[in-house]
């Protein structure tokens, strides 16, 4: 699944970066605490849960949160590409 960032010039398939934050098989550290504070969450949530269903919806949250944010999460995207 491609997924659009609209603040940015660029696409990018991020699903399979989310999906390696949300089971815990990768970290990342922003600078932005809201998404610090979402990714814990959703790596909570999941750990509870780890049906593909529940994984399917951590995703949709994370993609929900960098569409809505996606201008001060610019950084975040281009360091993510690299995980």
């Amino acid at each position: 699944m491609l997924y659009y960032v609209r603040s940015g010039n660029y696409s990018m398939d991020l699903d399979l970066t989310f999906e390696k934050l949300i089971k815990k098989q990768a970290k990342y550290e922003s600078t932005v605490l809201g998404l610090n504070l979402l990714i814990s969450r959703l790596q909570k949530k999941y750990s509870i849960n780890q049906s593909p269903e529940e994984l399917q919806i951590c995703l949709q949250e994370m993609k929900a949160f960098f569409e809505k944010f996606g201008s001060i999460l610019e950084k975040d995207m281009e360091a993510l590409k690299k995980l």
